[in-house]
């Protein structure tokens, strides 16, 4: 068997039944060989035709005029293939009608095999230009679509070379360029459904900030100076980036300022709810807001947290609207003459501390508000050991408050 192809020129390893670059049937390779070099005679076998070529001047006979139109064909047909390939989809192929000359050829049916040989070259242009100018309108549809969503995309000159080189019949070079602007445009409408994702973050913050009178500062005129640079400005590839970038700083100032305001906001309620007694019914609801957005907080999650913040202030105006007379009346720790001693209010605190970390245990150990009812345990617990009395006392009222809505582990 010939070390190469006929068709082809590329290598032929000795086990396989077709060549696998044209698919050309490896059983005629002899044939085809000695189709296209006149001269070899019959009964020649493998081993001499891989065999070197022994160095003495063998007069060959000179190709027919039709056997060098095939064999030019042949190679500008493997030429054109070689760069449609790299187009990936859809492109044509006509690997099948030059296996098919090359046998008819081998055959000795030269001229039918440069019909074929025509025929396949016609069709190869044809449907090269076709599949250029396609992708080009599919190009064109991407860029519209990317304009229709709020982003003018730059690519310069590069549509404009494209469709001269697809008029000018410069095949190779439209597809270098088609392959070159495609990829850009990909990675362009990537990048934008990034930002569009962190803009919609962006939004979504700033709305809920706005509904709780939460001061943004700048971050509203950043905001709106991002948009003006994507309704106003044609974008390249440095530029989205650049407002990327500044949409993630955007995103970050949020993520900063939110949590500081309603930190404060959730301390003004909870001096508030400590105005009625633990009994009190109205502030139950109340109660419980205030520890989901506590505990939304500290897990970051902003819009839930806003959310609760919402809830509780409407809750909170509702007590507020409620008789005087739900004010809590003086407690006996209160009263003149009935203070506690630091002992006393320290073995009190004890008690609470043990009677609450019991409470604790019967919640379900995966739940958010067993693990955020372990840490304040803790917390209560160093500012016992450090006679922060007061502190752990009043932490231990807002645990106490937290556990009194939340069912138990069945």
């Amino acid at each position: 068997m010939p070390s190469s192809c006929p068709i082809c020129e590329q290598p032929i390893p000795t086990t396989v039944t077709h060549c696998t670059v044209c698919g050309f049937p490896t059983a005629l390779a002899i044939e085809g060989l000695r189709s296209a070099t006149p001269g070899i005679p019959n009964g020649v076998d493998a081993a001499e035709l891989s065999a070197p070529a022994p160095r003495v001047k063998a007069s060959v006979a000179p190709l027919s005029p039709e056997a060098e139109l095939c064999a030019a064909i042949s190679r500008d047909l493997r030429t054109k293939l070689d760069f449609v390939r790299q187009l990936g989809r859809g492109v044509p192929d006509v690997t099948s009608e030059m296996c098919q000359a090359a046998l008819i050829e081998a055959e000795g049916r030269v001229s039918e095999a440069l019909e074929i040989l025509r025929g396949a070259q016609v069709r190869l242009d044809e449907q090269t230009v076709e599949l250029l100018q396609r992708r080009l309108a599919q190009l064109e549809d991407r860029l519209a679509l990317l304009q229709r969503t709020g982003v003018r995309f730059v690519l310069g000159d590069d549509l404009q070379r494209l469709r001269d080189a697809i008029d000018r019949n410069q095949r190779e070079e439209a597809a270098q360029l088609l392959v070159d602007t495609e990829r850009r445009t990909a990675q362009f409408e990537s990048d934008w459904k990034g930002l569009q994702g962190l803009l919609a973050q962006i939004e979504a913050l700033r709305s809920e900030a706005t509904d709780l009178s939460i001061p943004l500062g700048e971050i509203s005129s950043e905001l709106e100076e991002i948009r003006d640079h994507l309704a106003n400005e044609p974008l390249t590839e440095d530029s989205l980036d650049t407002i990327a970038q500044q949409a993630a700083q955007t995103l970050m100032l949020l993520h900063e300022a939110i949590p500081t305001s309603l930190e404060e906001e959730l301390g003004r309620h909870e001096v508030t709810l400590n105005r009625y007694p633990e009994e009190h019914e109205g502030s139950a609801v109340a109660r419980r807001l205030h520890g989901e957005a506590n505990r939304h907080l500290k897990k970051g999650r902003l819009s839930e947290a806003v959310a609760s913040v919402r809830d509780l202030r409407r809750q909170i105006e509702l007590l507020e609207k409620e008789p005087q007379a739900a004010a809590p009346s003086p407690t006996p720790a209160a009263t003149p003459g009935l203070a506690e001693t630091e002992a006393e209010m320290l073995d009190r605190l004890l008690k609470k501390a043990r009677s609450l970390a019991a409470r604790v245990r019967t919640l379900p150990a995966d739940s958010d508000t067993a693990r955020d009812a372990a840490m304040q345990i803790r917390e209560a617990t160093d500012l016992l050991r450090d006679r922060h009395l007061k502190e752990a006392d009043l932490t231990l009222t807002r645990l106490m408050r937290m556990l009194a809505y939340e069912a138990p582990r069945s």
